[in-house]
């Protein structure tokens, strides 16, 4: 039935699994809208609990080489259309009905970023590491941002999304990023099986609106700031700076603007 991800149902939880292996896991636009798909039957069908993990080694590897390459060749039309796939992603899964659960068994970057930061709660492996590695092709991370600040807040965010620096496990738990960190996959998978008890233990109803009162505290991104983000993104690609990062990429290069830096004398 679906040819990116996995999907299993054990009663009311929901186990979906990002299942390309081969290029850990990373996101391309059947993955997107294979999990888009899962987020709107799961609301139909009073699912309770939604956990989102990786198969292999990865989590997410964050935009697939084949589909950015393809971005790289869009109009500013085509990457705005794009983009708003991206954008409905993301604020389908921050705004889903049933409780939300991110568990990260390897490396989350970029846009998978996002899907951690999308969840209601965030469990990470030890060897789990993050970055946001826009600004080194000469993009942005615009249309995650607003999940990323809203988890990590501004200060944060502005320093990792500026220098695309690598972060791990035990970094992500600091700033607000993950909730919870274990030492080995075992333990991940025993740390998820304790939460989904607990959750279950709690009552469907109240769950939800808890949910509700949340987004009323702090909002999901405005319509208005998820349009701004697409069409950033859309013009980042387009962009000069954009074209050659992306290109220098795919040819296992510098970029032409990048420089080093030597140190003080």
């Amino acid at each position: 039935m679906f040819q990116a991800i996995d999907l299993k149902k054990k009663g009311s939880v929901w186990f979906l699994t990002l299942n390309r292996p081969e290029k850990r896991n990373a996101m391309n636009d059947i993955m997107m809208d294979e999990i888009v798909q899962v987020l709107r039957d799961a609301d139909r069908e009073e699912i309770r609990v939604l956990v989102i993990s990786g198969s292999g080694n990865a989590f997410c590897a964050g935009a697939d080489l084949n589909w950015m390459r393809k971005m790289k060749d869009f109009t500013l039309e085509e990457n705005e259309a794009d983009s708003g796939r991206l954008a409905t992603l993301y604020r389908t899964l921050r705004t889903a009905r049933p409780v939300t659960i991110a568990v990260v068994n390897g490396p989350a970057i970029g846009g998978a970023v996002g899907l951690v930061a999308a969840s209601d709660i965030a469990l990470a492996a030890k060897n789990a590491t993050f970055s946001f590695g826009e600004v080194r092709l000469g993009i942005i991370p615009a249309v995650i941002g607003p999940y990323i600040v809203e988890k990590t807040g501004i200060s944060v965010s502005r320093y990792y999304m500026l220098t695309g620096e690598r972060f791990d496990a035990a970094r992500a738990r600091e700033i607000g990023l993950v909730h919870k960190v274990f030492d080995s996959a075992d333990a991940l998978k025993a740390g998820r099986d304790k939460i989904l008890s607990e959750l279950l233990s709690g009552g469907m109803t109240s769950q939800r609106k808890i949910k509700h009162l949340m987004d009323h505290i702090a909002a999901p991104p405005s319509p208005e700031l998820e349009e701004l983000t697409v069409r950033m993104i859309a013009s980042a690609r387009v962009s000069e700076e954009g074209q050659e990062g992306i290109r220098a990429f795919f040819e296992k290069r510098r970029p032409s603007w990048s420089e080093d830096y030597h140190g003080d004398d």
